[in-house]
């Protein structure tokens, strides 16, 4: 074959090659892009950051505001037993915590360090979290300060779309009595939601009139139907040294637990 055969044959081979390339480039590779993921380490599609914002199920922390503790505190309940108390607020209207490791760490009035209480919690979408351990031994040692913070890095998870009023207290129902000699408080729980709840806890803080939280208590919820209520109750031991003159009653309600995404 002449060297001009050659030539025309290598030049139709490569308009023929040439067409196929401009045919997948039109046709196939447009079909091939690869589909954005909340995984993929590339901020793509709707995200807002790397793998963060839009429809991925992380918050950017870049976003996120600081969680804001409020107070810790320790109470004691008999001699050589405490529980103890951190009020966490969290500013961040559209994300929470699922889970978060924290530290509870007590001392005498030497603020030398009695003990310590490890635990895991979850964190309110723009709310407070009342964070509560009991039954802290602490020996013949008498604790008069406590200290809380968290022990690993926030991880922020958008909040699934729930009815913010899903928990609520009717204040007309909390009834405090016999603060001086048996102290006892009563409150309805009224769920007014448009799903059941279930296994959360129910805290209460009593303040002075220094706002200051003079007694704590806890209680536990198995099930809440829809537009259900519960009567919860709570008790002290120790008589109270001050009347209360404002309660807080929190519901603990993990909203990543409710498997409701609406």
């Amino acid at each position: 074959m002449n060297s001009w055969a050659k030539k025309r044959k290598l030049v139709f081979f490569s308009i023929i090659i040439g067409f196929v390339f401009l045919w997948f480039f039109i046709f196939i590779a447009p079909n091939l892009k690869v589909v954005p993921t909340c995984a993929d380490r590339i901020q793509n599609g709707n995200e807002t950051g790397v793998d963060c914002g839009g429809s991925c199920s992380l918050f950017c922390s870049t976003q996120a505001l600081d969680l804001s503790p409020v107070w810790t505190r320790p109470f004691k309940v008999i001699p050589g037993r405490y529980n103890v108390v951190a009020l966490v607020e969290n500013q961040n209207t559209e994300a929470a915590i699922s889970s978060i490791s924290y530290e509870f760490k007590l001392y005498d009035e030497n603020n030398i360090f009695v003990t310590r209480r490890t635990g895991k919690t979850y964190i309110l979408p723009n709310n407070q979290t009342a964070i509560f351990e009991a039954g802290l031994e602490t020996g013949d040692r008498v604790v008069v300060r406590s200290e809380f913070s968290f022990t690993e890095t926030p991880l922020w998870l958008q909040t699934p779309k729930f009815n913010k009023g899903s928990v609520s207290v009717s204040s007309s129902e909390i009834v405090m009595k016999d603060s001086f000699t048996n102290p006892r408080l009563t409150a309805t729980i009224r769920n007014n939601g448009r799903f059941s709840l279930h296994n959360f806890d129910v805290v209460a803080i009593l303040y002075n009139e220094d706002n200051n939280a003079i007694a704590v208590s806890a209680t536990f919820i198995e099930e809440l139907n829809e537009t259900e209520e519960y009567n919860v109750f709570f008790t002290w031991q120790d008589p109270f040294r001050e009347e209360p003159v404002r309660i807080e009653i929190l519901p603990q309600v993990n909203v990543f637990g409710l498997n409701v995404y609406q």
